[in-house]
């Protein structure tokens, strides 16, 4: 083997070494990032059971407000934007002065 072929070969098995490096390297990055993906989606499909138990809550709720004529309760409801059945439209609060819209 001449000196040439030696260091081309010599070249080629580095090249193969980092190319290895990187694999590895991108390998374990996206373990995590899977890793993450997973952990979100498992989040979201949870999320997803519990939206009709939250419904159903709200609703009871509402109800709730409406069959004791519950002020404070409604109060609450309309707070976080949910409109009791029965309870008087309060128009939402105007915005400040100077606000753009």
């Amino acid at each position: 083997m001449s000196k040439l072929q030696f260091w081309i070969v010599t070249a080629v098995a580095a090249l193969g070494l980092v190319t290895t490096a990187a694999n590895i390297a991108l390998l374990t990055h996206n373990r995590g990032v899977q890793a993450e993906v997973s952990q979100r989606q498992q989040f979201v499909q949870q999320s997803l059971q519990l939206e009709t138990l939250y419904r159903e809550i709200v609703r009871a709720l509402s109800e709730l407000a409406a069959r004791q004529n519950d002020d404070a309760l409604r109060a609450m409801l309309q707070k976080h934007g949910v409109t009791a059945p029965g309870a008087s439209q309060v128009p939402p609060p105007a915005p400040p002065v100077g606000a753009k819209r």
